[in-house]
Parts: structure tokens; C-alpha cells; sequence
């Protein structure tokens, strides 16, 4: 378990994926990461426009109106997963460079690897590979997160468990596991108000200061995920050899809410890692899409930093840690 306090939080890389132009963005994740003890390797982005034709995935429909940026989002993370095969990786965390974390991250994700070892604990369906084949490997007998894993989903912008989902997708009844493990007594947990992520359930039926830990139903947003080098092959062939019609997180939650490959996935509510919004030009957030401000020319200024849902933002203590000052909450209601 004390992994998980090493310089790659447990894993065996922390990937990063990042467009080398976005300067700005890697300079703020270098610090925020060595400020809270672990180590960032680069996975460059992809801008979608350089892919040719010929190399799209089966299914994207580029002249039917699919955008080349969400296209070079689904490219950079499949480069990254492909990196943890070609590498030979036990695990790696894949994180996006807009995240922010709590300061406490590596307290947050020993409790988690504690929550998450107790669903796969022997008579669950994780505990057995669906599809085992002899060839299969076995890298995470060290992990302190647990053996029977293939993806840790830490940050997320929407959740909603197995049990809320309207249809079944096929997923047969000895399978179907609607299970939560609760993380209790968590102070870093913010009120009610400024949490988000709950899709289908409400705040009000759980415990305040409590994290749910879960065998994944629904999620949208990548903002952090780990895959085990099996989990890593079982999502590469499905996010790219069998096709890709969506944008990259639809399309992986719906690995995870299939059990594609025999994949089996592990959720976090309310996430661990989240998208920050610095202080800056509001254009400058996303490398997809811009919000209601308009396109990347927008001259919108945004004067204060924030992060959804992180009690103790790391971007927003940045100073205060460089200082050697105790952190502050972003709100105290």
C-alpha cells in the first residue's frame, strides 16, 4: 500500500497528455505535480487535422460534421494507451493537462486503493478474468490498488451507477454488480453545493464527507484514468481497431458499461481529479471546444482561477505550498 506514496502515485507512469504547444498548460502541471510529490511523463496531443483520411477509425464521419479537434483528442489518448503496450507498462495513470487535484492526493488515493481492493475481494465478478487465455499477462500482483482491475476511473465530469442505467446493454445478470464501497469521514470531500457529477442519484442519498467507490456504470470526461497493460490492450482494440463514432470518453465509458473485452472498471464519486479553469483568457481552456464565450479569438478574461468539486485545489495553492504555507480551502461553507 505504500506505493501509492512513490513518485508515480502507485502506477507505473503518469501520463500526460498535452499538445506541445500548450506551454502554458505543461509549465502549470510540472509545478502542481512536483509541488505534491510525483513525476509527469509527456504524451504528446494530437491536433486532429493531421490525420489523414485513410487512418481514420472505422465509423468517424469527418465530412458528415465529427470535429477534427474531438478527433485529436480520441488520437492523443489512444496514443497514450498504445504507449503503455509498446512500453511494456505494468499500469499508468493517463491524465489530461487541464486537471487539478486536491493537495492531499496521495491520501485521497490510499483510501481509494483500500475502497477498490475491497470490490474485488474473491466471489465478485473481478476477481476472475472473464476471458482468461494463457498468454494473458498478470502485472499488477503489486499494485496497491489490487489484482483484479483493468480501470480506474478517477476524474470524471458526470457519473451514474449501474443500477440507474436504463437498459441493461446486454451485460448478463451473474455479472451485474451494483455494489458501492463508501469512503467515510473524507474532509476533503466539499459540501453539497460545490460538488458535481452526480447523473441519475442525488447528493441527499449519501453521507456528507463520503466518496462512493464502484464497478463502473456510466462516465463522461477523461480527465484521469489508469489501465493495467491488459486493460490497455482490451481498450485499444475496441477505441480504435473496431472503430470509433463518438468522442473518446462516451466512447470508452461504453467499453466500461459493456464490459467490452471483459474489461473491468472501477469508479470514484465525487472524482479525484477535475478540470481547472485558470486565470486567463476563457479561450484558452479547452483545445476541443469553447464555451459560450466564443472561439479561440474570444476576448473574455477570467480574473479568478477555479476548480470544480476540489476542496483543497493544488492550482490554487500553488503559492502558498511554494512558501511552505498551510493550504486553503476554496470555500469553507
Amino acid at each position: 500500500m505504500d506505493a501509492v506514496y512513490n513518485e508515480t502515485l502507485g502506477f507505473t507512469q503518469v501520463i500526460a497528455v498535452s499538445l506541445p504547444e500548450r506551454t502554458d498548460k505543461r509549465d502549470a502541471l510540472s509545478l502542481s505535480s512536483a509541488l505534491t510529490g510525483f513525476k509527469i511523463t509527456w504524451q504528446d496531443g494530437v491536433k486532429g487535422e493531421t490525420i489523414p483520411d485513410r487512418a481514420l477509425p472505422v465509423g468517424w464521419n469527418r465530412k458528415g460534421g465529427a470535429k477534427d479537434t474531438n478527433l485529436g483528442s480520441w488520437r492523443g489518448h489512444v496514443n497514450a494507451i498504445r504507449r503503455i503496450i509498446d512500453d511494456d507498462l505494468p499500469s499508468a495513470l493517463i491524465v489530461e493537462d487541464d486537471v487539478d487535484w486536491d493537495v492531499n492526493i496521495k491520501l485521497q488515493l490510499y483510501r481509494f486503493a483500500l475502497a477498490a481492493k475491497e470490490l474485488q475481494t474473491k466471489g465478485s465478478w473481478l476477481y476472475e478474468v472473464p476471458f482468461p487465455q494463457k498468454d494473458n499477462p498478470n502485472p499488477v500482483t503489486e499494485s496497491p490498488y489490487g489484482r483484479h482491475w483493468d480501470l480506474l476511473w478517477l476524474g470524471s465530469c458526470q457519473a451514474s451507477f449501474n443500477a440507474d442505467l436504463p437498459e441493461d446493454l446486454s451485460i448478463p445478470n451473474d455479472l451485474q454488480d451494483n455494489r458501492q464501497v463508501f469512503i467515510e469521514n473524507d474532509d476533503t470531500v466539499p459540501s453539497q453545493k460545490h460538488r458535481s457529477g452526480n447523473n441519475r442519484f442525488e447528493w441527499d442519498a449519501y453521507p456528507n464527507n463520503t466518496r462512493i467507490v464502484y464497478v463502473q456504470g456510466d462516465h463522461i470526461c477523461t480527465y484521469a484514468y489508469a489501465l493495467t497493460q491488459l486493460g490497455a490492450r482490451r481498450a485499444l482494440e475496441y477505441m480504435s481497431l473496431r472503430g470509433q463514432h463518438k468522442n473518446f470518453d462516451h466512447h470508452l465509458s461504453d467499453l466500461c458499461r459493456t464490459m467490452g473485452n471483459g474489461i473491468r472498471c472501477i469508479g470514484i464519486v465525487p472524482s479525484l481529479f477535475m478540470h481547472h479553469r485558470p486565470r486567463g483568457l476563457v479561450s484558452g481552456d479547452s483545445d476541443i471546444g469553447y464555451g459560450t464565450t466564443g472561439g479561440a479569438g474570444s476576448p473574455a478574461f477570467r480574473e479568478t482561477g477555479s476548480t470544480s468539486g476540489i476542496l483543497y485545489s493544488t492550482r490554487l495553492n500553488v503559492q502558498r505550498l511554494l512558501r511552505g504555507e498551510k493550504p486553503e480551502m476554496q470555500w469553507n461553507d
